[in-house]
């Protein structure tokens, strides 16, 4: 059985592009760390990508969230920073999944493809806590659910840490270790 990290949406826009915001420039490091050591273990490594076309305002996130962000093939779509680096090179360990919406209904299949299965363990993180971080969360465990599910919450950010600390409060309330 194979273990994933799931990396939610680090992209230069959520950093500092449209959406961007302090928390998430500080997560670079931790996360580019963290990527680096679970590949070093023989993790798999999935990131995903926020994913929106010219007509984003008239999606119905668009109408909710009204901030054109993550154009495919934008510079703000692209991974943020350090992290770029695992967008340029070729690793049969690493996988990404292009999402048009905070939840990913492709997540599963996603998974089940680049770990040949459903893995036994599975650690979340990345931006926007309360958002896209825990819609996934929820779509993993939909999922998966015989996998063992934690969040990272120190390499989680919302732009409100008290929307942060809720969702993680949430996430917990529902059976997520938090680490």
């Amino acid at each position: 059985m194979s273990k994933l990290l799931v990396v939610i949406d680090y992209q230069t826009d959520f950093v500092s592009g449209a959406l961007g915001f302090e928390q998430a420039r500080n997560l670079e490091s931790p996360l580019f760390e963290r990527v680096q050591t679970a590949l070093a273990c023989g993790w798999k490594v999935l990131f995903t990508r926020d994913t929106h076309c010219s007509d984003y305002l008239n999606s119905r996130e668009g109408k909710f969230l009204p901030v054109p962000h993550c154009l495919k093939d934008s510079e703000g779509w692209h991974l943020y920073g350090k992290l770029t680096q695992f967008e340029q090179t070729a690793n049969p360990n690493i996988a990404f999944l292009d999402k048009p919406t905070f939840g990913s209904a492709d997540l599963g299949q996603a998974v089940q493809t680049l770990c040949g299965g459903a893995p036994e363990e599975i650690e979340v993180c990345g931006v926007v806590t309360n958002i896209c971080v825990i819609s996934n969360a929820i779509v993993l465990h939909s999922t998966f659910l015989d996998s063992s599910i934690a969040v990272n919450g120190s390499l989680c950010a919302a732009p409100n840490p008290d929307d942060h600390e809720n969702a993680l409060r949430l996430l917990a309330g529902m059976g997520y270790p938090i680490l």
